[in-house]
């Protein structure tokens, strides 16, 4: 009876830890799952499902350092990068800054055309529903704050699975394709199949400062809730939000692989063009009843991400600044106001630039993504360098530190990495 007691008590504690693994799901379950996944698997095929499978297992490190860092110390990773200098600190705002305008420009243009495409709002013009979609998202983190998101994102993720989950047995049930006559598969490591290979490593599951961003939410939440979690509940929020992120990439994937590769079609064009084309094959291919699912899954995936990623950027960026002059972060009240403040002020500007970004190039939506997630791929080397010399620094006690396999996979995955983005520099 006791044990019964104790397991319920462990499984309780550790419902209670859930949130910032699941938001950085969020995070990750959107442009480089519908977007970057489905239009892998639709041009190139099942070739993706092992390049996805690689991808995540040899960049798991990286991401699992936030988590493991924040419960270690009490910090976000971002005093670990203040602790080796303020390099680090400059090298992290640096990335930041070049994503955090092109990330939510692109977002909000799948969003925005998504809209347009599945509630036939047609009448009004993209550009002011993406403007519409990014005030009412500031709006709702203005007010909401962190516990209004954390609910939401574990309402959608429910959500999400089920329908997601719900087109994919319908593929498998329907099969792939027949390639049409004469069909042949794009290059895949030259020209655009490079340029989507190299896209999508940098953004699967997402972009390396998600780590970063993680670990801000794990101290935000325990600030929140005033509860302390312990190193295996906040480990296992987080290793549940990375499987849910990974089975969905695999699932996107096998969905395009399954409905468009071999038919020649290729899934491109500004932010209309391309949610058009991704449901209308869809549609062609499963029927008409597949539209409302398709519909609830592909807004839920992209809004999901929208919503938190305009949340983590400012959060990520106004603590940079504050930990470039001083070393303690998160802790005083001075600087929760100043990190209150001032997280307001660089969201409204974090809408208002990814708003100007998406209305300047609205005609070359995925242009736009694959600019932001090539550059993500080539800097990612950089932050996780720095996660892995945080993890390693001497305020981690030896009961957190990452065991060997783990700090040899990252080792192994930094060298890959900085091979990939210098092969994809030669090739230009």
């Amino acid at each position: 009876m006791a044990t019964e007691t104790t397991d319920k008590d462990r499984w309780k504690k550790r419902l209670k830890a859930l949130g910032p693994g699941l938001l950085f799901a969020s995070a990750a379950i959107g442009t480089s799952h519908l977007v970057l996944s489905t239009r892998a698997g639709a041009h190139h095929g099942m070739i993706f499902f092992w390049i996805i499978l690689g991808a995540l297992i040899f960049k798991y490190p990286f991401y699992e350092f936030g988590p493991r860092y924040a419960n270690a110390t009490g910090f976000s990773l971002l005093k670990g990068y203040r602790d080796q200098g303020q390099w680090a600190v400059l090298l992290f705002l640096a990335v930041i800054f070049i994503n955090m305008f092109a990330v939510t420009g692109a977002v909000g243009a799948v969003t925005a055309g998504l809209l347009a495409t599945l509630f036939g709002v047609a009448v009004l013009p993209v550009p002011l529903l993406a403007g519409l979609v990014i005030l009412i998202t500031v709006i709702i983190l203005l007010v909401g704050g962190y516990a209004g998101l954390d609910k939401f994102i574990k309402l959608l993720s429910v959500v999400l699975l089920l329908t997601v989950f719900t087109a994919f047995l319908a593929v498998l049930f329907k099969g792939p394709l027949e390639p049409v006559a004469g069909f042949e598969a794009p290059t895949l490591l030259e020209g655009a199949g490079l340029t989507l290979l190299i896209s999508l490593l940098g953004w699967m599951p997402a972009g390396f400062e998600a780590s970063t961003m993680n670990s801000i939410w794990v101290v935000e939440k325990s600030a929140v809730e005033g509860y302390k979690a312990s190193l295996k509940e906040n480990l296992f929020d987080f290793n549940l939000g990375y499987v849910f992120a990974t089975v969905l990439a695999l699932m996107f994937m096998t969905i395009g692989a399954f409905t468009v590769f071999g038919s020649g079609e290729l899934l491109d064009g500004n932010a209309t063009q391309f949610s058009n084309k991704l449901l209308g094959v869809f549609t062609a291919n499963l029927g008409p009843w597949a539209y409302p699912v398709l519909a609830i899954a592909a807004f839920g995936t992209i809004y999901g991400t929208l919503i938190t990623i305009m949340d983590a950027f400012p959060r990520s960026f106004v603590r940079g600044l504050r930990v470039l002059k001083f070393e303690q972060c998160e802790k005083t009240p001075e600087q929760q106001k100043f990190l209150e403040r001032y997280y307001k002020i660089v969201l409204v500007v974090v809408g208002i630039g990814g708003f100007l970004l998406f209305y300047l190039s609205a005609a070359s939506m995925i242009k736009i993504l694959e600019w932001a997630t090539v550059i993500s791929f080539i800097t990612a080397p950089i932050i996780g360098f720095l996660n892995l010399r945080a993890m390693q620094g001497k305020d981690i006690p030896h009961s957190h530190r990452p065991p060997t396999w783990m700090v040899l996979l990252a080792y192994v995955g930094l060298v890959a990495m900085v091979g990939f983005a210098a092969y994809y520099l030669l090739s230009l």
